[in-house]
């Protein structure tokens, strides 16, 4: 992936310098380069409780400030190919699996006017299984130094190989969006890998004045292959054992999932206040679980102080059945606490607008682990992981800006 977005992107700007060149002054040119990026900083107050921004990372921040939580630096190349076919590309640079930097190709697609009301895209898109999914890694363009985890990591598949339609349309005062789409996405994890096939999903949004609503459900088949010690171990004393049948629950090629999502933002002059719920249920492999939050905040010209409640539950736990072999079962209740990210927290924070492309936050949050599993915390101590403790007090800070 590292070359493929290398390749498009050192092609992008070529382009743009020879169409640059080729076009008078006056004439505007049909390329155009923007960029994005957030440096950030983050500690807690526990360093057997490592703060981390996805489940994607394998590592995170302790006592000591860290500054590749959040960070992150994007590019974004735009040509336009006709009045009604133009193509974009996007890489992005931030911390991934195994504390990997490769830049990624997070957007790469086809986009085709088709009518006035309708767009078709094919290629790479983000998911859009979110409110903010299109900019999860565009923090400027949110009031928090982060989306809530509690929330957005609970579909960590942010990548749509695919196509997708987009349906405006007015009624009256209201602004009506349908998106329609489909494709399949990947993911790399600890020791291992995730794949989404036959996705589809509809998504619709309305808009009036102040307010935004937005709602959306998908399909898809889920395949996760774990490969981490842990489940090394319980898959060979399963199957050892003659418990073939709990061994297919945690992993394999065959489970179906669904994911449903909810949300509302409400922006006025000085007021503002963003609501989602999520809820992902599936049969095997993984937990099934729902989250949501509520934020308010108050503009005070540049500054926007804002507070924000969020929880993350588990539905269902990867399996339930037992083997009737103590030991195994010990394990298996392990394996469960490891996937539980169920947490809930209360943050305060500010952002504070210095310039026209430059966001300043800071963000306090008491996150309370589980119960039953330790949330979005690293810890290899596996006695923490089904005995989270007490709160965990998480400072960040960043700055945003946009180019």
């Amino acid at each position: 992936m590292r070359s493929i977005a290398a390749h498009l992107l050192h092609l992008g700007l070529v382009a743009g310098l020879l169409l640059t060149n080729a076009h008078a002054s006056d004439v505007p040119s049909p390329f155009s380069l923007s960029g994005f990026g957030t440096v950030g900083a983050v500690r807690t107050d526990k360093d057997n409780r490592m703060f981390r921004s996805s489940t994607e990372q394998v590592s995170g921040a302790g006592t000591d400030f860290d500054p590749s939580v959040d960070s992150v630096l994007g590019v974004q190349a735009s040509l336009i190919l006709s009045n009604a076919l133009d193509l974009t590309v996007q890489s992005v640079v931030r911390k991934g699996v195994a504390d990997s930097y490769s830049p990624q190709l997070t957007w790469g697609f086809l986009r085709f006017q088709a009518m006035p009301e309708i767009v078709v895209r094919a290629g790479r898109m983000r998911t859009p299984f979110f409110m903010y999914s299109d900019s999860l890694n565009l923090n400027y363009a949110t009031p928090w130094v982060r989306p809530p985890v509690e929330v957005y990591s609970l579909n960590p598949f942010a990548d749509l190989n695919g196509v997708d339609a987009l349906y405006r349309t007015p009624i009256g005062a209201t602004d009506l969006e349908l998106h329609v789409y489909g494709g399949q996405s990947s993911l790399d994890i600890r020791n291992g890998g995730g794949k989404l096939q036959a996705v589809r999903g509809v998504k619709a949004a309305l808009s009036v004045s102040s307010l935004t609503l937005q709602a959306g459900y998908a399909r898809s088949n889920l395949s996760i292959h774990w490969g981490d010690p842990m489940f090394t171990s319980l898959n060979n004393h399963l199957i050892a054992s003659g418990n073939d049948a709990i061994a297919r629950d945690l992993s394999g090629d065959d489970s179906k999932g669904t994911f449903l999502s909810a949300g509302f933002q409400y922006d006025s002059d000085r007021l503002l206040m963003i609501g989602e719920y999520a809820r992902r249920t599936v049969d095997r492999y993984t937990v099934s679980a729902a989250g949501w939050y509520f934020t308010a905040g108050y503009r005070f010209n540049s500054l926007t102080p804002y507070m924000t409640v969020a929880r993350q539950t588990q539905t269902a736990p990867v399996t339930t059945k037992q083997s009737g072999i103590a030991p195994i079962d010990s394990l298996l209740s392990l394996f469960n606490a490891m996937r539980n990210k169920s947490q809930n927290s209360m943050a305060i924070g500010a952002r504070w607008d210095v310039t026209r492309n430059v966001a300043v936050k800071t963000q306090l949050e008491r996150i309370h682990p589980g119960p039953g599993g330790l949330g979005i915390f690293v810890n290899d101590n596996f006695r923490d992981v089904v005995d989270p403790g007490g709160p965990v007090h998480v400072f960040s800070i960043s700055a945003d800006f946009v180019f």
